[in-house]
């Protein structure tokens, strides 16, 4: 090959060299510009995005696109802000749900238990009364949703203890969707034994009062029938004059009764010996007409509690009265004893006569209204049976208590305990 054959061959071997990194370089640049245009068309449909969260969670977007960043951060910054005040307050419904005083269980539309707190838990797979409860529950639940409406629905459980329970079941709706139902189980037990001990009361009462009213009605026209004979007037006047006290009395306890019931806890300090002297010089004359004797033993200098006098004193003539006349012996003397003692924590005072005692079978009775061990004895004393039940709401208006031992043939004491006073 002569020289200038051989430059030629150089030359384009050397120009096809020379194309490849501009061919290299071309194509290169050309997927360059076409990962910056997905990349730009990304970023406009990422922007998009932005603006249009923006928009639902601000209700604006921002006004230029470079200042999309500060809005995203200021944005994110408000969920988190909004997501912790969420979890603090499903922590406080939480909290308020499990901790409620009723039963409260949620359900889904299937009826199938989403949330229970643990007073209506506990009916939840139980046994025996509590499965009663559950069944009931939920044929409440199953209606309320079925018909869209609130259900409501009463139980008795006979086991392990008597209880009432109230259930009503209200179901959830969002639109025509149905998210459920939620069921309230309120016990009523308390409310179902003061309805009871109500109605028995006021029957007591109208018997109680009837009684009398009678006996003074007949007595009145008897008298009216009688007016030539000074000694039979004179016989059913006193007659009458005991009907009227009795009724008096009545009326007098079912007043007591009434606002002992009432009645907040006293805030007044005094001390407690003097008001027990206070009554046993009161009851004197009550103690001399049946040939008792109260006497005062180990009484402390000063005893004092939180209370209110006059309270105290109906208190305390009540169970001191039912000792002199209920408390009389076989057999010697009939004295009641009224002894004082204080400790640390309270005072505690013992009425203790020496009568024919209580059946144990009554005493858990006895400080029911109009409740009476002996019945007709009770009336011919003049008793209303209201005493015990009035002396025992006074002793717990007062944080203290009654209780009573007795022995048939020994006799009776009745134990008041009142809590000390400390100052403030």
């Amino acid at each position: 090959m002569n020289s200038e054959s051989a430059k030629t061959a150089f030359g384009g071997s050397y120009s096809r060299l020379v194309d490849v990194p501009i061919v290299i370089a071309g194509s290169l640049a050309l997927v360059a510009v076409i990962v910056a245009i997905v990349a730009i068309w990304q970023l406009r449909r990422l922007g998009g995005s932005v603006d249009d969260a923006l928009h639902s969670i601000r209700g604006s977007t921002a006004e230029r696109w470079w200042k999309r960043p500060q809005a995203l951060d200021a944005t994110t910054d408000r969920l988190e802000r909004f997501a912790t005040d969420s979890d603090e307050e499903r922590a406080r419904l939480a909290a308020g749900l499990e901790h409620a005083p009723i039963g409260i269980l949620i359900t889904g539309d299937d009826g199938v238990v989403l949330q229970a707190n643990e007073a209506a838990a506990q009916f939840l797979g139980a046994r025996h009364g509590e499965a009663v409860a559950e069944a009931r529950m939920r044929e409440a639940i199953d209606e309320a949703i079925l018909d869209r409406k609130p259900v409501e629905r009463q139980v008795e459980l006979l086991s392990p203890s008597r209880r009432h329970l109230a259930i009503r079941a209200i179901p959830f709706d969002h639109g025509v969707k149905s998210l459920g139902a939620v069921a309230y189980l309120i016990d009523i037990t308390e409310e179902r034994r003061v309805d009871a001990m109500r109605r028995d009361f006021i029957a007591n009462v109208g018997h109680e009062l009837k009684t009398p009213l009678g006996a003074i009605a007949v007595l009145g026209e008897t008298i009216a029938s009688q007016r030539d004979d000074p000694a039979v007037l004179a016989r059913l006047a006193d007659r009458l004059s005991s009907e009227a006290t009795r009724l008096s009395k009545l009326i007098g306890d079912i007043l007591d009764l009434s606002q002992a019931e009432g009645k907040e806890r006293p805030s007044q300090s005094l001390d407690v010996t003097d008001v027990i002297a206070s009554v046993a010089k009161a009851v004197a004359p009550q103690a001399d007409q049946a040939e008792a004797r109260v006497e005062l033993r180990d009484t402390p200098e000063m005893a004092m509690v939180r209370g209110d006098r006059r309270q105290l004193q109906t208190m305390f003539t009540n169970i001191v009265e039912n000792a002199i006349r209920y408390g009389r012996p076989a057999q010697g003397e009939h004295v009641v004893s009224i002894t004082t003692t204080a400790s640390p924590d309270d005072v505690s005072i013992a009425v203790r006569d020496h009568g024919s005692g209580i059946p144990d079978r009554h005493l858990d009775r006895i400080f029911e209204r109009f409740y009476r061990v002996d019945r007709d004895r009770s009336r011919e004393s003049g008793g209303t049976g209201l005493g015990l039940s009035i002396a025992r709401h006074i002793a717990r208006n007062h944080g203290g208590d009654i209780t009573v031992e007795s022995t048939v043939g020994v006799g009776s004491t009745f134990t008041i305990r009142l809590p000390i006073w400390r100052a403030a």
